[in-house]
């Protein structure tokens, strides 16, 4: 005699139950991909994008840029200011001795003029080229004044030649005869020279 089974669950039950199982399966399964796809994304977000994001921000671009600009302003004033001195220093080194000035100076004047100041100074538009000069000093003419303004002038060392002022004075001879004064020619002239060295 054979046995046989026999199930007495309606069949309907069982493939309900049959269906919950494969829906719990998958949905098991489609949570884990989900999981899985969410940790892939956030360590893309936290570990692979953040290395390649920019570490500062447009303000701290904008602050950057600004202290770039400066530190370039100064390079550049650094450099004006380089220049400057290369220049000079190429005048000085090609510019003429101040002995010279003196010789010329000695040649032009005349034995009736002489000079009590000799002044230098940088006061001229380009202090490279020229300098100034100011000579003061007595004549005993106006005729000598004119005589030694007008060599001076067609020397060519020496340019723009004004006489600033020509006026009577009276002066002592030696200092020990203190009472028999001279009359003179008291006189100013302004003129400019190229640079020379010492100066």
């Amino acid at each position: 005699m054979a046995l046989r089974e026999i199930n007495l669950i309606p069949a309907e039950t069982l493939h309900l139950r049959l269906l919950i199982r494969h829906i719990m399966l998958w949905t098991g399964c489609l949570f884990v991909s989900l999981a899985l796809i969410f940790g892939i994304y956030q360590h893309q977000l936290q570990v692979v994008l953040k290395h390649y994001r920019p570490k500062t921000t447009f303000t701290d671009m904008h602050s950057r840029l600004g202290a770039t600009l400066s530190e370039i302003k100064v390079t550049q004033q650094e450099l004006e200011q380089l220049s400057y001195q290369d220049a000079f220093l190429k005048t000085l080194n090609t510019s003429q001795p101040f002995s010279e000035v003196l010789l010329k100076l000695a040649s032009i004047i005349n034995s009736r003029t002489w000079l009590t100041r000799f002044v230098i100074n940088g006061s001229s538009e380009n202090e490279l080229v020229s300098a100034g000069i100011r000579l003061h000093g007595y004549s005993l003419s106006n005729e000598d004044v004119g005589h030694f303004l007008t060599r001076l002038s067609e020397e060519s060392m020496f340019n723009n030649v004004v006489l600033r002022y020509a006026r009577e004075a009276q002066i002592n001879p030696s200092p020990q005869d203190s009472k028999y004064q001279i009359k003179v020619i008291q006189f100013q002239i302004d003129c400019e020279t190229p640079r020379f060295k010492g100066i």
